[in-house]
């Protein structure tokens, strides 16, 4: 994807997934605000599936929107999370995913498109939610965030990243289905 798109495309591509990220943010806050541990780490996180999702339509330009919708939200809502820490935390939650994608998803066909199935899609969730918060909780320890606990916090964030994936993936799942469009196998 990311030779085969050109730079009007990829503007276009990044724009739109950073717009949708910081509104699933949002409405995370708006109807979910009860299930957060601490800033940054919630027990349900629903935009974790929302990166799942752009990562796999937008590719690279999905995890750059993602970057900068999240540093905008840092900005905005977690006031302890600064310079370098700011901009390794906005990384690993756009590229975390592309990661996790990678691993995950070694095999394509000829054109390059990756061989998806459920089990792949649960494999990613899975991948993802661990890649996401061992790398988070690795950044804030490493720039000593303010009343992080690495090992005692990497837990509810793994788990909100997963339940909020497969929320999202099982909940689109079932918007295709309603919609007669044919799900991934």
């Amino acid at each position: 994807m990311l030779f085969k798109t050109n730079a009007h495309e990829a503007f276009i591509l990044a724009t739109i997934s950073a717009l949708l990220y910081w509104g699933g943010f949002e409405l995370q806050g708006l109807l979910f605000k009860f299930t957060e541990y601490i800033p940054g780490v919630n027990w349900f996180y629903l935009p974790a599936g929302l990166r799942v999702v752009l990562i796999l339509v937008a590719g690279v330009f999905g995890a750059i929107g993602v970057t900068v919708a999240t540093l905008i939200i840092d900005l905005r809502h977690i006031q302890d999370i600064q310079g370098l820490s700011l901009l390794f935390t906005s990384i690993v939650s756009g590229f975390g995913p592309l990661l996790a994608m990678r691993l995950v998803l070694r095999e394509h066909d000829e054109q390059g498109h990756h061989k998806f199935n459920a089990p792949k899609l649960m494999q990613f969730a899975l991948i993802y939610a661990l890649t996401n918060a061992v790398l988070h909780q690795f950044v804030w320890w490493y720039f000593q965030r303010q009343g992080s606990f690495a090992l005692t916090d990497v837990w509810p964030m793994f788990v909100g990243d997963l339940t909020g994936s497969l929320a999202f993936l099982y909940g689109w799942k079932f918007l295709m289905r309603k919609r007669h469009i044919a799900p991934v196998e």
